[in-house]
């Protein structure tokens, strides 16, 4: 899949980041342990190949949580339970829902081609990935909103609804560690740069909410699913950050649209300027995306205390 070896990050000594910084997994130990996203299929040889350099025994690993069922993060899953039958795939009763949905299956497969193609573009594999036929995407374990993952030797794992990216995103908090496992929750953010895009695809409102909500926990590790780690002393103040920059983002195509410049200039424009600092995705998409966070802006428009933290 790819000549370049990917070191595995230490984050705390039951903590790893896998993948690579722009897809990246993150492997939680206890007495069990469990992964956390569900990568691409192009990423599933890179996790497997960190796994065995780490000395991890697969059975050992219990759970595959999903922050959200978006393609670039279930790519692997239908892979890794193929290798790991005992593996019990966490998610939302949204996420349930939207994987059993008609079409899922052949619009994964599209998505799946798409980003193989990107990251051959950009040198990152070398090779496509193997195609898997049939590929099986369920949830074998719902949670909910304060759900307690216990994977033993103190390493416990609470669940938190943060809807607002999609209708079925998780994040993860270990108070212990005072890690929180955000996923796309908080968009696009490119560490160190201090860019930001936000992604409030299903709802402006929720979105955040759940940033508001995630702001009330004790962390010092916040684990994206893009970019890797941010490591600060209060995370709390990257979550300000976003809401401001979700604010800034919000206004500045309202006011745009209230001075009358037209919709598509504003799309095509603001998807150029994210082009230029991330393209995870085609161009085509991304400016799909901008559309879709033009629209959630005007539907929110009149919500108030979004972008504050209590």
């Amino acid at each position: 899949m790819s000549k370049r070896r990917y070191e595995t990050t230490t984050i705390t000594p039951n903590f790893y980041q896998l993948g690579t910084d722009n897809y990246p997994a993150y492997l939680s130990l206890g007495d069990d342990c469990m992964i956390v996203e569900g990568g691409v299929g192009s990423t599933f040889p890179i996790i497997v190949a960190q796994i065995e350099e780490l000395g991890i025994d697969p059975a050992r690993i219990k759970y595959l949580a999903l922050t959200h069922t978006h393609a670039d993060h279930i790519g692997a899953v239908p892979r890794l339970k193929e290798l790991w039958p005992h593996l019990q795939v966490i998610g939302s009763s949204a996420a349930d829902k939207m994987l059993k949905r008609d079409g899922m299956v052949e619009d994964f497969l599209q998505m799946e081609k798409t980003i193989a193609e990107n990251l051959l573009v950009k040198g990152e594999i070398d090779e496509w990935p193997v195609e898997i036929e049939d590929p099986a995407f369920n949830v074998d374990m719902i949670v909910k909103e304060g759900d307690k993952i216990d994977l033993g030797a103190g390493v416990v794992w609470t669940v938190y609804e943060t809807p607002g990216h999609s209708p079925c995103h998780l994040s993860f908090h270990n108070e212990a560690e005072e890690i929180l496992i955000i996923g796309d929750a908080t968009g696009i953010y490119i560490p160190g740069s201090e860019l930001y895009w936000p992604n409030y695809f299903q709802s402006l409102e929720n979105y955040c909410r759940s940033i508001q909500k995630m702001a009330a926990l004790p962390a010092k590790i916040a684990a994206l699913s893009h970019g890797g780690v941010v490591e600060r002393e209060n995370v709390r103040n990257y979550l300000y950050n976003v809401l401001k920059a979700t604010e800034a983002y919000h206004s500045g195509l309202l006011e745009r649209l209230n001075n009358g410049e037209d919709y598509g200039q504003i799309a095509m424009e603001t998807a150029k300027w994210v082009y230029t600092f991330t393209n995870l995705q085609p161009f085509a998409l991304i400016h799909t995306m901008t559309k879709v966070t033009i629209k959630r802006s005007q539907t929110d428009a009149d919500k108030e205390g979004l972008f504050s933290i209590p």
